[in-house]
């Protein structure tokens, strides 16, 4: 009998929307997208975590990415800031670490047969596992078959000796990991990879929600880097892109903000300016 169970059959209506947005998502990805204004809200972006984690340059960076609930866009910010990341000729690892809804193979159209859940039963797999995204210098683990213990295989000692190795190739590595609220995977993550940043979309993410997830975080010894403001209107003065002449385009397009996780913090741990 096998270890790993399938996932459930999805009706052909709903399999044709997920493709169809799918297919927009992929048009905004740095490495398809030469839109100027994207280009550059992802290397404000890259700078931001790199003063966060200012120290040892040498060192390889590891972090994760994550959000409170489903539909924030974590994922998408993940691959974008991985792609930026390597387009500064950084040598990127993206891992895939949503082992229960992984989403990362079909933002870069890859296979997912082999990937971080078969890797974790068998370190040996990990040379094999890992594939190039077809972007330069971005390399990608994915999630791999759906295990039936995800929170124990990544709280494992085999996920501590993957980042152990992966470390001495790369020289950044990001995490996409499961919502904080929905299971405790990201919470056991986050003590293991030096920060996280926390993706809040505008109209959807709940203060309450945010709040939650950010003690969650914290609670398991994680460092909070900062947050990002997804799909945010900077048509309207509040987010203070307007003076570099950003407002208009990102009003129709969505746009991305960053807020450090000192500035943002309130005593009970963390949250977010409300929606407009």
């Amino acid at each position: 009998m096998s270890l790993f169970r399938r996932g459930k059959k999805q009706s052909s209506k709903h399999t044709l929307q997920e493709q169809n947005r799918r297919k927009e998502e992929r048009k905004n990805l740095l490495s398809v997208s030469r839109d100027f204004f994207m280009q550059e809200a992802y290397k404000s972006l890259r700078t931001n975590v790199n003063f966060s984690l200012a120290g040892d340059l040498n060192r390889t960076m590891v972090i994760s990415v994550t959000s409170a609930l489903q539909g924030e866009g974590k994922s998408f910010t993940a691959t974008n800031l991985a792609i930026s990341y390597a387009q500064a000729d950084q040598k990127v690892l993206l891992v895939d670490c949503d082992l229960r809804r992984p989403k990362i193979h079909t933002l870069l159209q890859l296979q997912n047969e082999l990937g971080l859940s078969n890797v974790l039963m068998d370190l040996t797999l990990l040379p094999s596992a890992i594939v190039p995204s077809g972007i330069s210098g971005l390399d990608v683990l994915t999630s791999g078959t759906v295990p039936p213990n995800p929170s124990e295989l990544l709280d494992s000692s085999r996920m501590d000796q993957l980042l152990c190795q992966v470390q001495e190739q790369y020289d950044c590595v990001i995490l996409d990991t499961p919502p904080v609220n929905m299971v405790t995977d990201s919470a056991v993550l986050a003590s293991k990879v030096e920060g996280v940043l926390f993706v809040v979309r505008v109209g959807v993410s709940q203060r309450p929600a945010v709040l939650q997830a950010v003690d969650q975080l914290l609670y398991g010894r994680g460092k909070v880097l900062g947050f990002v403001l997804n799909g945010v209107d900077l048509s309207k003065p509040y987010y203070g892109y307007n003076r570099y002449g950003y407002g208009r385009y990102y009003g129709r397009y969505g746009g991305y903000g960053y807020r450090s996780a000192e500035q943002e913090r309130p005593p009970s741990g963390g949250s977010v300016p409300p929606s407009p």
